[in-house]
């Protein structure tokens, strides 16, 4: 198997005393280096940011549609289907 190369840039990050700590004993106990739980960390950072961002774009495409279909079903030339059943001579039941 053909293993891919990975580029690697190295990043200086500072940490205080507690999460360096715990990133040390999380990497211990996983038989993972610091840094490989570190690029987990981000990765499950970033696809939630990618997640919140979908969400949030799709939250705004709901809020615009939302505006335009209020213009479209509210108003005067609408309100007459509205009222279908007296239109057509229906009584209610």
């Amino acid at each position: 198997m053909m293993s891919e190369k990975v580029n690697v840039v190295e990043k200086q990050v500072r940490l205080s005393i507690h999460h360096a700590d715990r990133l040390s004993r999380l990497a211990r106990v996983k038989a993972l280096s610091e840094d490989q739980i570190i690029e987990k960390a981000l990765d499950i950072l970033f696809n939630l940011t990618d997640l919140l961002d979908r969400q949030t774009e799709q939250e705004g495409w709901s809020f615009l549609s939302e505006n335009a279909l209020q213009r479209v079903w509210d108003n005067e030339e609408d309100a007459r289907y509205d009222q279908w059943k007296e239109l057509y001579g229906l009584s209610a039941r």
